[in-house]
């Protein structure tokens, strides 16, 4: 289905169904050092569904973690030389099931971050056009001559396939409420909180000195029954933005770079 992949990549969801909630926030000091926060929680239909791939890929009797410390430690190499592990409480209530982490790094020019939640051990579905190293959100970060710091943001495109030339494939009702009930209660916010003071930025999401790079409540964008038609109708970039822009429960810096200069705390 052509609506569901292209909706994959908007949400910028996982290459596995269910519900999740991720929140990354990336703290930023004036010498480009920091922390990478994260909390990723599945919620327990997303786990019964986990635990169902995690069987038929025949892996072994351990519990079943979806997040577990010792994938939590072993995704530090994945955020770039000089990151390290720093701790991790587990997360397991009526909510859902996951786990709070927190990274530190050394560089933020060396730190690379995914849109996406990566799938569980044990677990190992693909989905096409969701497995690029190209799509990884990388930082630069240079003092100014005025003793700002100056981080650029450099954000992959989204992977969007829209109607265009090639005609319109509007998604039945059917696929519509599928889609629904697969992603219902996934949100997904990723953000820069600043060790200074704010000066200025290219994003419309500042609150105080945090700027918000994406804010995703699919539940919110799908109360709108045309949304999911109206950008497969897309047949430009412009009337995608157009769209994007207009969505609730969507915050999204369409710029492929977010200039952040502030001034480093003392």
């Amino acid at each position: 289905m052509r609506h569901l992949r292209l909706a994959l990549a908007l949400a910028a969801t996982s290459a596995f169904g269910g519900c999740f909630q991720m929140t990354s926030v990336v703290k930023v000091s004036g010498d480009a050092s920091g922390t990478f926060d994260q909390r990723l929680v599945f919620s327990q239909g997303a786990i019964r569904q986990l635990k169902q791939f995690s069987a038929l890929g025949g892996s072994d009797s351990k519990p079943f973690d979806p997040v577990s410390e010792e994938q939590a430690r072993a995704d530090a190499a994945k955020l770039g030389p000089g990151t390290v592990y720093v701790s991790s409480t587990a997360i397991n209530d009526e909510t859902g099931q996951g786990r709070a982490t927190v990274y530190a790094f050394t560089d933020i020019n060396q730190l690379r971050l995914s849109r996406q939640p990566g799938a569980p051990a044990g677990v190992t579905v693909r989905a096409q056009g969701m497995d690029s190293d190209g799509q990884a959100i990388t930082f630069r970060m240079a003092k100014q001559p005025n003793g700002n710091a100056l981080l650029t943001i450099a954000v992959p495109p989204l992977t969007i396939q829209t109607g265009g030339a090639g005609g319109t494939t509007v998604p039945s009702a059917g696929e519509t409420a599928m889609f629904k009930q697969i992603f219902s209660g996934a949100r997904l916010t990723i953000a820069v909180e600043l060790a200074g003071t704010l000066v200025r930025t290219n994003s419309a999401f500042v609150e105080g000195q945090r700027v918000t790079l994406l804010d995703l409540t699919l539940n919110e964008i799908l109360k709108d029954e045309t949304f999911l038609p109206r950008i497969q109708a897309a047949k430009t970039e412009d009337d995608l933005k157009a769209i994007l822009r207009e969505a609730p429960g969507l915050k999204i810096n369409l710029d492929r770079e977010i200039a952040i200069e502030f001034t480093p705390a003392r």
